[in-house]
């Protein structure tokens, strides 16, 4: 029982620290704190389980070579994985030479949903960006989920929505800044 006291109190920079010496005992602490959430992201992007996993898989596989590269002060390990989980989502689609199909019948903010996929333990970072996001005009919040989940280049939001590149790439900054003023709490 004091084992996991310990364990708990742990940070991520810690144990990402002790994944770069070899530690498998820290990867799997990590994976239990972090993977529910990198598979949710994963199964949004991608429409499919079974290469959500696989992303899931290789984003931790990615963290367990590159432990040592790991920058706190640039972002934090969520942030990183994240971005990790991302990147390898979008080359899965550009492979697949397809877009994300939509889950017709599930919803993604259901408790349900959440709990089969397997969200993070702790449902209120999600709340918190669900309730940011609606707070955005819908074009903001069309072209962010777009970018982000549906994996389109600023190019292809341009070619979809009949408008000029510069004036994506300025409202997908101006809903990112907005989107980060309401989650710390701001009124932007």
């Amino acid at each position: 029982m004091v084992y996991e006291t310990v364990a708990e109190s742990r940070s991520d920079a810690e144990l990402v620290a002790r994944v770069a010496q070899g530690s498998e005992g820290a990867l799997r602490e990590l994976f239990e704190r972090h993977g529910g959430a990198v598979v949710a992201l994963a199964r949004r992007m991608l429409s499919d389980r079974q290469d959500a996993e696989e992303i899931l898989q290789d984003t931790f596989l990615s963290l367990h070579r590159h432990a040592a590269a790991f920058d706190e002060a640039r972002a934090s390990l969520r942030t990183y994985l994240f971005a990790i989980a991302r990147n390898l989502c979008l080359t899965r689609l550009r492979k697949r030479s397809s877009r994300p199909r939509k889950l017709e019948s599930a919803d993604p903010h259901d408790v349900a949903f959440q709990a089969a996929v397997g969200t993070d333990h702790d449902l209120l970072p999600g709340i918190a960006v669900r309730a940011a996001l609606a707070r955005l005009e819908d074009d903001e919040r069309a072209l962010l989920e777009a970018a982000f989940y549906g994996g389109y280049s600023h190019r292809e939001l341009a070619e979809m929505h009949a408008l000029p590149l510069g004036t994506v790439k300025s409202r997908l900054r101006r809903a990112l800044v907005k989107l980060r003023a309401y989650l710390d709490g701001g009124a932007a």
